[in-house]
C-alpha cells in the first residue's frame, strides 16, 4: 500500500491537474478577497450612498412635478409612488450591501449607514463611511473568516471531489489498474491506497485554501475581534477535513462503481457542491408541515453539516445543543455524519468493490 500512495503523490506531483487546480482555487480566494476589500471600501460606500441620494432627490422631483401638474388625481398618487420608489432603493441597496459584507462582521454600523442614508445623505461625513468600512472589515474570529469565505460555499468540498474522481478514473482510462496484483487482497490494498489518497487531497487543499485567505485578507487590511483558542482550531480544522474527505471518498466510489470519468465529475457538481443537498434539504424542511420529523432529518444532511461548520466556525466546541432528534452540539453532528459517511463510503470499497474484477 505504501508503494502504491508514493507511485500516486508522485504522478500527482509531477502531473499538471493537481498544480492547474491548485493555481485556480488560490486564484479564486484572492478574487474574494479582493471584492470583499472593494464594496467594503470608504469610497465604494460613499459612492454608493450619492448614488441613493440622487434617486432619492430624483423621484422627489417627480413627485413635485406630479402634485403640481394640477391634476388632482394624479398628483397625490405621483408623490406615493415616488415615495414609494426612494424607499424601495434604499432597501435594495442596504441588502446588497449587508450579501457583500456576509461573513465581515455583524453589519450593525452598516444597517446604521443605511438607515441615516434614507433619512439624509447629505449629513454623513467621511469619518462615517470610514467608520462602518473598518467594521465591515473585521471578523469575529479567524475561524469565522475560514468558516464563511472557504467553508460555506461548498467549494473546498467540489474542488476536492472533482480531483479525487479525475485522478481515481485515470487508473482505468490509461489502464494503470490492471498492470497491478489485482488477487482480492490486492484490491483491499489499492482501494485502501487509493482512500488514504484522497485524506492526503483534504488535507492538502485544506492548507492550501487557509493560507492563501489568511494572507490575502491580511494584505488587505481585514482584523479580527479576537483570536481562537487552540482547541477551537484543531476541532474546526478537524471537522472540515473530514467532510471534505468523506465528499470526496463518496466521488471515488461512484468512480470505481461506473469506470467512469463523466459520472465522477457529475456527483462532484450535484452532490459533493452541496446543491443537491440543499434541494434534498428544502424539501425536508416542506415535508415537516405533515410530519414533523422530516424537518429533524435535515440537519443530519451531510450538506447542512457544511453550512453548521460554516456558520459556528469560530465556537463549534461551545454551540449549544442544535440537532433534533439526538439534541447533540453542532461538533457531534458534525462529527457523526461525517465519520457514517466515510465510513459507508470506505465499507462498500473495501467489501463489495473489491469483488469486482479490474
Amino acid at each position: 500500500m505504501f508503494n502504491l500512495l508514493k507511485s500516486d503523490l508522485y504522478r500527482l506531483v509531477h502531473g499538471k491537474m493537481l498544480w492547474v487546480v491548485t493555481a485556480i482555487v488560490v486564484a479564486a480566494c484572492v478574487l474574494v478577497v479582493a471584492m470583499m476589500h472593494a464594496v467594503s471600501s470608504p469610497e465604494f460606500l460613499s459612492m454608493t450612498a450619492s448614488a441613493v441620494d440622487m434617486t432619492v432627490t430624483t423621484c422627489d422631483d417627480e413627485g413635485a412635478r406630479g402634485a403640481a401638474s394640477g391634476d388632482e388625481a394624479e398628483g397625490p398618487a405621483a408623490a406615493a409612488a415616488s415615495v414609494a420608489a426612494a424607499a424601495e432603493a434604499v432597501d435594495d441597496v442596504a441588502e446588497n450591501a449587508a450579501e457583500a459584507e456576509e461573513g465581515a462582521a455583524s453589519g450593525s454600523a452598516s444597517a446604521e449607514l443605511w438607515a441615516s442614508v434614507a433619512e439624509d445623505p447629505q449629513a454623513l461625513s467621511e469619518a462615517d463611511f470610514e467608520g462602518v468600512s473598518r467594521e465591515m472589515r473585521t471578523f469575529a474570529t479567524p475561524a469565522d473568516m475560514l468558516g464563511d469565505s472557504v467553508v460555506s460555499g461548498g467549494m473546498l468540498t467540489l474542488i476536492v471531489a472533482l480531483v479525487a474522481a479525475l485522478f481515481c478514473a485515470q487508473d482505468f482510462t490509461t489502464r494503470f489498474a490492471r498492470n497491478l496484483v489485482m488477487d482480492r487482497r490486492g484490491r483491499v490494498r489499492y482501494y485502501g491506497e487509493k482512500i488514504v489518497l484522497v485524506g492526503v487531497l483534504a488535507a492538502f487543499f485544506l492548507a492550501v485554501v487557509s493560507l492563501t485567505s489568511v494572507a490575502s485578507f491580511a494584505v488587505a487590511g481585514f482584523t479580527y475581534e479576537a483570536a481562537n483558542s487552540l482547541t477551537d482550531l484543531l476541532a474546526f480544522f478537524g471537522l472540515t477535513w473530514l467532510v471534505i474527505f468523506a465528499y470526496g471518498c463518496s466521488a471515488a466510489v461512484i468512480v470505481w462503481i461506473s469506470r467512469s470519468a463523466g459520472a465522477g465529475v457529475a456527483w462532484a457538481i450535484v452532490v459533493c457542491s452541496g446543491f443537491l443537498g440543499a434541494a434534498v434539504g428544502q424539501v425536508l424542511l416542506s415535508l415537516a408541515v405533515i410530519a414533523p420529523w422530516f424537518g429533524a432529518l435535515e440537519p443530519w444532511l451531510l450538506s447542512s453539516c457544511v453550512q453548521d461548520l460554516g456558520a459556528f466556525a469560530g465556537a463549534l466546541l461551545g454551540t449549544p445543543a442544535a440537532a433534533p432528534l439526538t439534541m447533540a452540539p453542532v461538533a457531534v453532528q458534525v462529527l457523526i455524519v461525517g465519520v457514517v459517511w466515510a465510513a459507508a463510503c470506505i465499507a462498500l470499497a473495501l467489501t463489495a468493490l473489491r469483488q469486482r474484477d479490474m
